[in-house]
């Protein structure tokens, strides 16, 4: 995978102004930005490769929803077998689909450089595309990494519920999300802001993102992502990490 630039976006006169947008400017430095942004967030890529490897189901499809640079299924594909060949076939019938899906053409774009060598061998198929406008079909596993946070509040039940509908029986969703804790004295707030300084963010691009992030980021509480998954249908979510204030599970 190719080297990020290092995260300056907003540390100069010409920071973006208003919400954050996932262009041109953000892809070029964004797996620098969420590497600094997200603790834990190597651990939590090598904790959904390994969980993904148990998982996946042979001839099944994989479903990375809300992409990005493809982090998340370079993560899954290093642990998933390659796939064979059958006589007379171009791809055995056991094979694994994952598709890699967003909506923002900058982060599909960069994606393709990144993982060009995955998808020239058939292992990945990035679709651009809205995740409401998404399919989900024949999956043993939906992997939203960060990504619900980023959907319109009003449309995260029916997401859930079109995913779970697309899964094959024993298939299951690993859903990672920034949430929003009962934290009366601000604690998590201020470590995650104490994360990102020590990793030389300025308290000035630490404000700046932030504000930027106010109207596009809505995080959930811990128990408002519990009874939403179960409304949906999962009827076993394990957490399975926690850093700070962010928090996965596996819904089954």
């Amino acid at each position: 995978m190719l080297n990020a630039p290092s995260d300056q976006l907003y540390a100069g006169a010409q920071a973006p102004r208003g919400d954050f947008v996932f262009d041109e400017r953000v892809a070029r430095v964004f797996a620098d930005m969420i590497a600094r942004s997200v603790p834990g967030w190597a651990e939590l890529l090598r904790l959904i490769g390994l969980i993904g490897a148990r998982l996946a189901q042979p001839g099944s499809r994989i479903y990375d929803l809300g992409c990005s640079l493809g982090a998340t299924s370079a993560s899954l594909l290093a642990r998933l077998p390659a796939p064979g060949f059958a006589a007379g076939a171009s791809r055995a019938p056991d094979a694994i689909s994952l598709y890699a899906i967003d909506r923002a053409p900058a982060m599909i774009a960069e994606l393709r450089q990144r993982l060009a060598t995955e998808i020239a061998a058939g292992r990945l198929q990035p679709i651009c595309a809205d995740l409401l406008d998404v399919r989900i079909e024949d999956a043993s596993l939906v992997v939203m990494n960060l990504t619900l946070q980023f959907v319109d509040p009003r449309h995260r039940w029916a997401l859930l519920r079109r995913i779970r509908a697309g899964l094959r029986p024993g298939g299951a969703l690993i859903l990672a999300e920034k949430i929003a804790i009962s934290d009366d004295d601000g604690l998590l707030a201020d470590l995650h802001a104490d994360f990102k300084a020590a990793q030389g963010y300025s308290q000035l691009e630490i404000a700046r993102k932030r504000s930027a992030l106010e109207q596009v980021l809505i995080p959930d509480s811990p128990a408002e992502h519990l009874a939403r998954l179960n409304e949906a249908g999962f009827s076993r979510v394990q957490p399975f990490f926690q850093c700070l204030n962010f928090v996965a599970w596996i819904a089954r």
